[in-house]
């Protein structure tokens, strides 16, 4: 039982390591992009961002809470991609679609928006105003789902396996840190190893990546400000 006990605090010592993994950049440049508005005398735009900025630190805390709602989780990506957007002056379109029944489901926090973020820095920014991602979340075969899918250049497949494993080469280093690969650790560490991330992905075709988890209520005594 000892070990059992420690074994599982190494797990959660893990989850939270991994998690705290942020790169300042992704604030600085926001920063910059703000005082930037300002000086342009672009006051609603600023005020926009730093609304937006500040709910995605609220949802990001979560009162130390591993365990959110899907709906703040996706509120999460819904802040971080109005700030990219409004970044990466309007390169890409975004839609998020989620099933209000998994709304109250749990999911370990910030899992979504690396997803969000790769498709952004390997894929937006090589579109000419015309990309697009698309997140979803929704349930099927009594598991969860969340995606995310862009219209990017795509991935060849040693690409994608490089991805998920943590060997994908990029030269940005504006995001906010937390790898793919720490992602699917995070998942498989919590939830165990028929749980995680796949991705679909093609040549010119764009990239689907996709979450799978189980089906699990959002705990009552998890719900926090969010319940």
């Amino acid at each position: 039982a000892r070990i059992y006990e420690m074994e599982l605090n190494k797990k959660q010592t893990q989850i939270y390591a991994y998690q705290s993994q942020i790169n300042p950049h992704f604030l600085y440049n926001a920063l910059d992009s703000i005082i930037a508005m300002i000086d342009s005398k672009r006051y609603e735009g600023a005020v926009t961002m730093i609304t937006a900025l500040a709910q995605l630190f609220r949802i990001s805390l979560s009162k130390g809470r591993n365990i959110i709602p899907v709906e703040a989780e996706i509120e999460h990506v819904r802040n971080y991609l109005i700030i990219q957007k409004m970044r990466y002056k309007n390169k890409f379109e975004f839609e998020i679609c989620m099933d209000e029944d998994v709304a109250r489901y749990s999911t370990i926090k910030l899992i979504v928006q690396p997803l969000v973020e790769n498709a952004i820095y390997h894929g937006m920014e090589y579109m000419y105003g015309d990309g697009e991602i698309c997140v979803r979340a929704y349930k099927r075969d009594e598991k969860l789902f969340m995606e995310v899918e862009d219209n990017g250049p795509g991935m060849t497949r040693e690409q994608t396996e490089n991805l998920l494993n943590g060997t994908l080469k990029s030269s940005r280093r504006k995001g906010s840190g937390i790898g793919f690969s720490n992602v699917q650790e995070r998942i498989k560490l919590y939830y165990g190893e028929d749980y995680g991330i796949t991705l679909e992905s093609e040549p010119d075709e764009g990239t689907i990546v996709r979450i799978c988890l189980p089906l699990v209520s959002i705990d009552q005594g998890e719900q926090g400000e969010f319940g």
